[in-house]
Parts: structure tokens; C-alpha cells; sequence
């Protein structure tokens, strides 16, 4: 029974986080005019990766490393085909051509990366400055090319109204930090 608790309680955990998130975020952007896109893939993106990161670093401090493994892989696999595939059910999905080729082409090569790393059985430590080099190197193309781009007007696409969105700046930062350390916490 109390495993039954843990697991609805970090669900909920998981889920108040997950909403608080993506309130501050957005608000966030808003108010700095970063657009949408940026927006979901950094604050949101890495901010809703915590709970799996919270889980791999454990998975590999207690020498598990399949564990690792496996949940950062099945977490972009669920992501991409059960996340945005109910997501498009739901609502149709819509994106710039520009960000879509830059995004997919990133991680198309990262998958490719991981597969090409992984055939030696092992990822090592320059392995992973290979990878936190690639993501600083995309980070950065994201956001020059961001600031470049058109204005993207899927901030208007979340189904928040705008008037429950955190508007003062302690509110937005509430809403952020709150919120990965409810999801932080869900995953434990």
C-alpha cells in the first residue's frame, strides 16, 4: 500500500510541477519576447528532463548503468512517438519549416551519435564531453537562429488562459523553480 501511495503521490508531484512549469515558463518568454519555441526546448525541455535526470544520475551512482540507459532512451522514444503523437490527436501541431529541420537535425544526429558511441559497449567521459559539447553547440545555433526568426505565435497555443498565468516576476520565478522541484521530487 504504501508503494501504491509513493507512486500516486509522485504522479501528483509530477504533475503539479509539470503545470507550474510551463505556467512560469511561458509567462517568462512573454515577457522577455523569446519565442514559444525556445522557450519549450530550453526551460520546459530540460526542466521537464529533470525527473529522468534525477533518475539516470542515480541509476549510475548506484552502478546501474542499463538503468541509465534505458530511461534516456525511452523517455525519447515515449516523448516523441506517444507525447507528440497524442498531442497532434488532440490539437494539430504546428511549427516553422526553419526550426523544424534545425531541431530534427539535431536530434537526428545525436541519435546517431549515441548509436555510433554506443557500438563500443561503453559511454566514457569523453564520450560525454562529446555530447555536452553538441548540446552547448545547439543551444547556442537555437537561440541565434530564435532571435533571427519570425515571432512564434504558439505562445497563444497553451490552453492556460492568460490570466492564470504568473504576470509579476517573483510569480514567474516561482512558477519555475516550484515547479522543477516538484518534478525533481515526483521522480524521487
Amino acid at each position: 500500500m504504501l508503494y501504491v501511495l509513493s507512486l500516486l503521490g509522485g504522479i501528483a508531484l509530477l504533475t503539479l510541477g509539470g503545470e507550474a512549469l510551463v505556467r512560469g515558463a511561458v509567462s517568462g518568454a512573454e515577457r522577455l519576447g523569446v519565442s514559444a519555441l525556445f522557450t519549450g526546448l530550453v526551460i520546459v525541455g530540460f526542466g521537464t528532463s529533470a525527473p529522468e535526470l534525477v533518475v539516470s544520475v542515480n541509476a549510475a551512482l548506484d552502478n546501474k548503468p542499463d538503468i541509465a540507459i534505458g530511461n534516456v532512451v525511452g523517455s525519447n522514444i515515449g516523448n516523441i512517438m506517444l507525447i507528440l503523437g497524442l498531442c497532434a490527436l488532440i490539437y494539430p501541431l504546428t511549427t516553422r519549416l526553419e526550426a523544424l529541420k534545425r531541431d530534427g537535425l539535431v536530434m537526428l544526429l545525436a541519435t546517431l551519435l549515441f548509436i555510433v558511441l554506443g557500438f563500443s559497449g561503453t559511454l566514457g567521459r569523453l564520450d560525454s564531453v562529446l555530447f555536452l559539447a553538441g548540446l552547448v553547440g545547439y543551444l547556442v545555433w537555437a537561440y541565434l537562429s530564435e532571435r533571427q526568426g519570425v515571432p512564434n505565435v504558439d505562445l497563444q497555443a497553451d490552453a492556460t488562459a492568460p490570466a492564470t498565468r504568473p504576470l509579476s516576476t517573483p510569480w514567474i520565478v516561482a512558477g519555475v523553480v516550484g515547479g522543477l522541484a516538484l518534478l525533481i521530487g515526483g521522480s524521487q
